[in-house]
């Protein structure tokens, strides 16, 4: 993210957008009769894209699926996992960069909270160095500032990675499914061209009729600038100016023109929605117009926030006639010993970032004042608000948006409690809608200097989780994908897809991008970017199966467009981008799905979750009388150790290995009275499996005589 500006713009009224909606293609009533489940040319009904945040794919798999076995720390790879295009031989031992590639250790928390590193469009380009890949250190490497644990921040930590006992959950995830080892950003720069390049393919249909706060906007004649002259009069997206379209935004503003993937879906009738982290208001839309008396008219009166974000932003003023997005939580919230979790000493960070939030920079699909489902007096989404999640499309007047509906817009919250209510049989598959994109609050999106890959992982793992004890898995894929690389060092270089000729490129020389005519004639939309993560999940997907397909973030809109045959968004990269069908065993696609088995984990330590029960018997029993304690351990492939204990005299009763999903204890240890008896798994291998322990059994012992 790029330094924000201490300013603040109203959205505007309905009457003032009417010059920017030429090319909206949803109308009034759009959202009557959407549906989920329609005819797809895969099995799969229902996508979840889980959008996460400023890793590049050498960040997280460089080494997979080979992970340094330190003491507690062992991942071991499934026999015969494929081989990934990943760090080796010389770029681990005589990096051309200068600085060798060092693992991060999970046990040390300044390896876990780390500084971001420089990933500005331009900036990104010179690393490449026309793709001898060898200037990252030198032009993107942080050495500036410092990172959450107060450490002075070092250009040549760009270069350093993470492995299978960090990342567990991804790697675990990766060894049950498909991930692809040739996805790249679909053009250098941040997160807003990468967050819209997710949903439309284009980020040169800024509308600068609704361009606000920033002057260089206007211009943008100087490199990392937040918009870059496109050659035809107008201006590409290569910073992280934030959605004009929002309550929540504070400072340099741009709404966009062009279609979205959200107005495809619209135009078909299917249903869809964006779950963000905090895009519930901490102060609501209508809260606010009744306490300041303001009718909803563009004000350039200011209030003070009434939060200080701890250092990542200053403290930023709010329209007092709009909606205020003010909740965060620690940097760290969710670390574990032996690490310690945040509590507010690594700082905060705010849980809903605007400019993470693709649609909101676009009239036709935009939330401006972040209105909400209706809640019931415990704040909990009604039921009936439930079912109407993803087919509440705004309506119109006269051609004008009149934002008065979530309008697919929601916080992470709906979506666990419509999931939630599917697991329990409230509601019915159908209801998960046929399209979700979801977004972790700030602390959790994977984010350097505010995020990291534990506290990420507890969000991954506890979404997929939920899913999977759905009844809609059976027809649902999860794609994991990331907005752009943080900067973060990755050896693998695509050549150049789309070329650009402006003061903002620099990948083969000084406002160069290669030579050619871009995508639709627009200069500053340079790709492909950097390599990036992508884990495609599903009872459809290849078991263990790495895809070596050549695809990039705007291969999600062409799934999403090929599946429910919506046809492509103009001057997208949609008509260059690869296939994510690769990861996908269509094999049999009328038949059960051949990967059908979920594989639930812990969302702390990312190993596959187990469960312990326990029986014992004879109950009650008697002094003298062995008692039998079986513990049953699943899944039946588990290897490790059930430690029985008696809580009520805190005695070990003793230690059995587990075979065969069992583990057996003869004793007569148990002295006449009622104890209360549990068996623990330990598993030999922390990132195999994840401990558990059973409920407690109640014993009763008396004696014979």
């Amino acid at each position: 993210m790029n330094s924000a500006l201490p300013r603040r713009r109203a959205v505007a009224g309905a009457a003032a957008v009417a010059t920017g909606l030429a090319m909206l293609v949803a109308g009034p009533g759009a959202g009557s009769g959407m549906a989920a489940v329609a005819n797809t040319t895969t099995p799969i009904k229902h996508l979840v894209v889980i959008f996460q945040e400023n890793v590049s794919f050498d960040h997280y798999f460089g080494t997979y699926p080979n992970a340094t076995n330190t003491s507690g720390q062992p991942f071991s790879a499934t026999r015969g996992t494929p081989a990934v295009n990943g760090l080796s031989g010389a770029l681990l031992t005589n990096n051309p960069n200068g600085v060798n590639p060092r693992r991060y250790d999970p046990t040390n928390i300044n390896d876990v909270l780390t500084c971001d590193q420089d990933h500005n469009y331009t900036d990104e380009q010179r690393a490449f160095d026309n793709g001898a890949m060898d200037k990252f250190v030198s032009t993107v490497g942080n050495g500036g500032g410092t990172s959450p644990t107060h450490l002075p921040c070092v250009a040549g930590d760009v270069m350093n990675y993470y492995d299978g006992n960090t990342v567990t959950g991804l790697w675990n995830y990766a060894q049950h499914f498909a991930m692809s080892d040739n996805s790249f950003g679909t053009t250098f720069g941040p997160s807003s061209p990468g967050a819209i390049n997710l949903v439309s393919g284009n980020t040169g249909n800024v509308d600068m009729t609704h361009a606000v706060n920033n002057p260089s906007i206007a211009t943008a004649t100087t490199p990392n600038a937040d918009l870059t002259p496109d050659g035809k009069g107008g201006f590409s997206l290569t910073s992280d100016a934030q959605p004009y379209w929002d309550d929540c935004s504070t400072r340099d503003a741009v709404a966009m023109n062009g279609q979205n993937i959200g107005d495809k879906l619209n135009a078909a009738g299917l249903s869809w929605g964006f779950f963000e982290g905090g895009f519930r208001p901490s102060t609501s839309y209508s809260d606010a117009l009744a306490t300041t008396g303001h009718t909803g008219q563009p004000t350039a009166t200011f209030i003070p926030d009434e939060f200080k974000n701890a250092g990542f932003q200053n403290s930023v003023p709010h329209s007092s006639n709009q909606g205020i997005c003010d909740a965060v939580h620690p940097v760290g919230a969710g670390l574990t010993s032996p690490l310690t979790p945040g509590t507010g000493q690594y700082g905060y960070k705010d849980d809903y970032i605007p400019h993470h939030q693709p649609f909101q920079y676009y009239a036709s699909t935009a939330n401006p004042h972040h209105l909400t489902l209706p809640t019931d007096s415990h704040g909990t989404v009604t039921p009936a608000a439930l079912a109407t999640v993803g087919t509440d499309t705004q309506s119109y007047s006269n051609g004008v948006p009149q934002f008065d509906t979530p309008n697919h817009q929601y916080d992470i919250s709906d979506f666990d409690q419509l999931v939630g209510a599917i697991g329990r049989g409230q509601l019915p598959p159908s209801a998960l809608p046929a399209v979700s994109f979801l977004k972790a609050p700030g602390y959790q999106d994977g984010h350097a200097a505010y995020s990291d890959p534990l506290d990420e992982q507890q969000f991954l793992v506890r979404e997929i989780n939920a899913l999977m004890q759905t009844p809609a898995w059976s027809s649902t894929a999860v794609v994991v994908n990331y907005d752009d690389s943080d900067g973060w060092y990755d050896h693998a270089y695509s050549g150049v897809h789309n070329p650009s000729q402006s003061v903002a490129d620099a990948l083969t020389g000084p406002g160069q991008c290669g030579t050619g005519t871009p995508l639709a004639g627009e200069q500053g939309r340079c790709g492909y970017g950097p390599r990036q993560p992508l884990v495609l999940i599903s009872p459809w997907a290849k078991a263990n199966a790495v895809d070596h397909t050549l695809n990039d973030q705007s291969s999600v809109t062409k799934f999403i467009e090929d599946n429910w045959s919506l046809g492509r968004i103009d001057g997208s990269f949609d008509a260059i981008a690869g296939p994510l069908t690769g990861m996908l065993n269509l094999t049999n696609p009328q038949g059960p799905p051949p990967n059908a088995r979920p594989l639930l984990l812990d969302p702390t330590t990312g190993a596959p979750a187990t469960t312990t029960t326990l029986e014992v018997a004879p109950n009650p029993g008697f002094q003298g009388i062995p008692e039998i304690l079986i513990a049953h351990v699943s899944p039946l492939t588990v290897a490790g150790t059930v430690q029985f204990t008696d809580s009520t005299t805190n005695t070990d009763l003793g230690s059995v290995p587990v075979i065969a999903g069992q583990a057996v204890l003869v004793t007569t240890a148990l002295t006449a009275g009622t104890h209360t008896v549990t068996a623990t798994f330990t598993p030999t291998s922390p990132a195999a499996f994840a401990p558990s322990t059973s409920s407690p059994v109640t014993v009763t012992v008396t004696r014979l005589f």
